[in-house]
């Protein structure tokens, strides 16, 4: 499937920074590293941000969220596309990534939290 049918129009993980590097490509990382299956792992990405902070995935991961927080492209059903994960509204999606940016390079000491299986009050109304 092409880049342009998967994802909203305002979408296009090629202009997210490094997404399709070979070196410390973000795209892997949000399609497996986020994954539903593995989201629960990032204090286990973390440390390895904090051992090599200089290295092309620390860097290149800094760089895509501090896009992907600027200019707010992905909705959640593209969030979704590359995760299957479900933040069911863009701003709980921006809040976890939000959380993700201060936990790698901030000073947040827990993990952000997954969101919930079911949605949040409200939600479809």
């Amino acid at each position: 499937m092409s880049e342009v049918g998967m994802y909203s129009r305002k979408f296009r993980p090629s202009s997210v920074p490094h997404f399709f590097a070979e070196v410390g490509g973000v795209g892997k990382f949000f399609r497996s590293g986020l994954h539903i299956e593995f989201i629960d792992d990032v204090p286990v990405y973390k440390s390895y941000i904090v051992r090599n902070p200089e290295s092309p995935d620390a860097r290149n991961l800094r760089e895509a969220l501090e896009y992907l927080l600027r200019e707010r492209s992905a909705t959640v059903a593209d969030w979704y596309e590359l995760t299957r994960v479900n933040f069911w509204r863009d701003d709980l999606l921006y809040a976890y990534l939000q959380d993700l940016y201060d936990y790698f390079y901030g000073d947040r000491k827990e993990p952000p939290e997954s969101p919930d299986d079911v949605p949040p009050p409200g939600y479809g109304v």
